[in-house]
């Protein structure tokens, strides 16, 4: 599939505004994903440091890195200079040039206690630390960002209609795991969004189990949990077979589940609060006298990271904004028992919400 060029001009604008606004002459960023948001580069390690004064990013890489680095900055359209570094003190003497006795602001969620030490005492600056502004600057994507999350989306629901259509009963949790893996590679994904969650009977009950040897029974409920990744952009999907052979208890669970979720896309769209759409779904469980069965937020965002903000709980208020990509995936886990989640990734648009994610609430898989 034929995506539009990531670009990250209008990104970097966005950038420069906070800086500004916050009096950051030099910013320190050591997260991946959000030097990969600044440039694109995809590569395993980096670190950056960002010049406001003069709108540039220098980027450190190794050895392996400079030319992939360099191509992938100038496609993007990221100003930003490439430097290979050689030698343990490499970094801290060009930052030691480059910054002279100017104040660097960094993330302290972002860097290890060592790596603070050894640039403190290898530099002239001041280092002050302050929760950076990428969380909140990726929350909106742009066209190019949502057309890959969107792709990623397709290639999961393919993954899922394909492996569903052979068959659950009678494979191991690891087995389906595989197939929906491996479907997901041959579909075009760079890899999967997170270790695909296969659980199944008593197993159910997890949110995040583990897929085991366990053989999956004719009358399990399985909760499959998925998402593709594309050029560092991630789906997020999950859905629950419930066979008619399921116990009465599981089906009712199911139900309930089903309309909480469906509520809780329904309270989607801009300038809505997320604290809100959250306590509209436990209403539901609330109504049915499980809410205590609910033990996870009600959905998340998802972009170049598989939970970055906003975040949907009751711990914080967030106001939706169009352009974000969150999911809504509300679940029952009763321990012994089994449990049920249905999550959709929904697209907050300038007037309501796309759901993103089209597979069936209710897989029809043969015996």
């Amino acid at each position: 599939m034929d995506l539009p060029a990531l670009r990250v001009i209008d990104r970097l604008d966005r950038l420069w505004a906070w800086c500004a606004d916050n009096d950051v002459d030099w910013l320190y960023v050591q997260s991946l994903p959000n030097i990969r948001w600044m440039t694109t580069f995809s590569g395993s390690t980096a670190t950056a440091l960002v010049d406001v004064s003069a709108k540039s990013i220098h980027l450190f890489v190794d050895g392996r890195y400079g030319a992939q680095a360099t191509t992938q900055c100038e496609l993007a359209g990221a100003s930003a200079e490439i430097h290979v570094l050689d030698g343990p003190d490499g970094k801290s003497n060009l930052m030691h040039r480059l910054v002279g006795a100017e104040d660097i602001t960094f993330d302290p969620r972002e860097l290890t206690v060592a790596e603070h030490s050894h640039l403190s005492a290898t530099t002239s600056s001041k280092w002050l630390a302050r929760s950076s502004p990428f969380g909140l600057l990726r929350r909106v994507k742009d066209a190019a960002e949502l057309a890959r999350i969107a792709f990623s989306a397709h290639i999961a629901d393919g993954a899922l209609r394909a492996v569903v259509a052979e068959g659950l009963a009678g494979h191991t949790e690891r087995h389906v795991r595989n197939r929906l893996d491996t479907y997901m590679l041959d579909a075009g994904a760079d890899r999967t969004s997170f270790d695909t969650i296969v659980a199944s009977g008593p197993n159910s009950a997890m949110p995040h189990h583990r897929p085991s040897d366990r053989i999956i029974e004719s009358s399990d409920v399985v909760i499959i949990d998925m998402g593709a990744e594309v050029q560092g952009y991630r789906s997020d999907m999950t859905r629950t077979h419930v066979p008619t052979s399921a116990s009465i208890e599981m089906r009712t669970m199911a139900d309930i589940v089903r309309e909480a979720q469906s509520v809780g896309v329904q309270a989607m769209g801009p300038g809505v609060d997320t604290f809100d759409i959250d306590e509209k779904v436990r209403a539901v469980f609330r109504r049915f006298g499980v809410e205590a069965e609910f033990i996870h937020g009600s959905g998340h965002g998802v972009g170049l990271v598989i939970h970055e903000e906003p975040l949907i709980n009751r711990r914080q208020r967030s106001v939706l904004e169009s352009g974000e990509v969150v999911t809504m995936e509300p679940g029952l886990y009763r321990v012994g028992v089994g449990g049920v989640r249905i999550e959709d990734l929904v697209l907050i648009t300038t007037d309501g919400r796309e759901v993103l994610t089209h597979s069936p609430k209710e897989l029809s898989c043969p015996q």
